[in-house]
């Protein structure tokens, strides 16, 4: 006998009186929860949408001429509910009109408890990895229609910066070459020391953009530097306080791991910059035998888990769905704990592993 993984919700939909309460004492033996009986297809309905089963066993014959395959086509398309058929009928063409609603198991009747264990178990696996898939390819392609959109915000904010600074600083250094050409050679001395003024202020701005788009440090002086740099930047800028932890003299980590935990850190001191009102945020770097653990920690307001849950899979929060990509894409996990007044907690676990490792 397969136990359920959990105690799902089971709705019985049998018009036989009996055979409908020892289907239910089945359902309940086996450990599940059966949330009611039905006789009939308005009942089934009503029960569907109310209940919100995690599946519905449905008779495919029903009193008073009710079609169980029509009840459960009706269902699936309301509910998304999976259908597991229960019928004494194995006719062929019953059995084809039935595959038209994706049932998720036919059991003939009479059955044994070992068989309509196993069906039930099977089907809610089969729903739940359906559910987790389908919300996985609903974030993917929220996610993939983000980065686009984010791209294009990125690509127009260089532009504007490569034409109000640079540009500027190029136009005012060609307009004094010009210059010179009109002017006396005592005045060229005066004219050469501001173009050096302009042209450094230029190198500047190109220094500052380039870090902004990725920092040297990070490929040049590792991860813990890197960290070190942009949680003092985040503080400066957005007023609270950060504390920095690691391990000191470690092996630098492979290039992937050393940027996702960057781009998660950044990433969530962004966030807490935008919404938590918070005062202290710690940031630790620790190694846990062969993992390695990224945790971001701050006293904010915090934020309801399953809310953000529901934005993230609508596609409304591009900042947990782009960090949960970085650390599914370097074959690390993301977890994220928070409550309304307590602040959150953001950890990137992922595999230790070396740059060494990888020549």
């Amino acid at each position: 006998m397969i136990a359920p993984v959990k105690k799902a919700k089971i709705l019985v939909v049998e018009d036989e009186a009996i055979v409908a309460r020892d289907i239910a004492a089945q359902v309940i033996a086996l450990g599940y929860e059966c949330v009611g009986i039905a006789s009939t297809a308005e009942q089934a309905v009503k029960l569907a949408e109310h209940a919100r089963p995690g599946l519905v066993l449905m008779d495919i014959q029903l009193s008073a001429g009710g079609d169980g395959i029509a009840v459960a086509a009706n269902i699936r398309t309301r509910f998304n509910l999976p259908v597991v058929f229960l019928t004494a009928f194995a006719a062929e063409d019953v059995l084809e009109r039935a595959k038209l609603t994706e049932p998720f198991g036919y059991i003939l009747k009479p059955f044994s408890e070992r068989e309509l264990s196993t069906t039930l178990a099977m089907a809610l696996y089969k729903h739940e990895a359906e559910t987790r898939l389908r919300n996985t390819t609903r974030q993917l392609k929220a996610l993939s229609r983000r980065v686009l959109e984010v791209q294009e915000l990125e690509r127009r904010r260089v532009a504007v910066e490569l034409h109000d600074e640079l540009g500027q600083s190029l136009t005012a250094i060609k307009i004094n070459l010009q210059l010179s050409q009109r002017l006396k050679d005592k005045a060229l001395i005066d004219i050469n020391l501001e173009n050096i003024r302009i042209v450094e202020d230029a190198l500047q701005q190109v220094r500052r953009l380039a870090t902004n788009l990725r920092p040297s440090m990070l490929d040049d002086l590792g991860l813990a530097a890197a960290l070190q740099w942009i949680t003092e930047q985040s503080a400066n800028r957005s007023g609270f306080s950060v504390t920095f932890h690691h391990v000191r003299a470690q092996p630098r980590l492979a290039a992937d791991i050393e940027t996702a935990c960057f781009r998660i850190v950044q990433e969530a001191l962004t966030n807490i910059a935008r919404h938590a009102q918070a005062h202290q945020v710690e940031i630790r770097l620790d190694r846990d035998r062969d993992r390695v653990i990224l945790r971001i920690t701050d006293d904010g307001c915090g934020f309801n888990l399953d809310e953000m849950r529901i934005r993230a899979v609508a596609g409304d929060s591009i900042g947990v769905l782009g960090m949960q990509e970085r650390a599914t894409l370097v074959g690390g996990e993301l977890t994220i704990e928070s409550a309304l007044g307590q602040g959150s907690t953001v950890q990137f676990s992922a595999p230790w592993r070396t740059h060494e490792e990888l020549m």
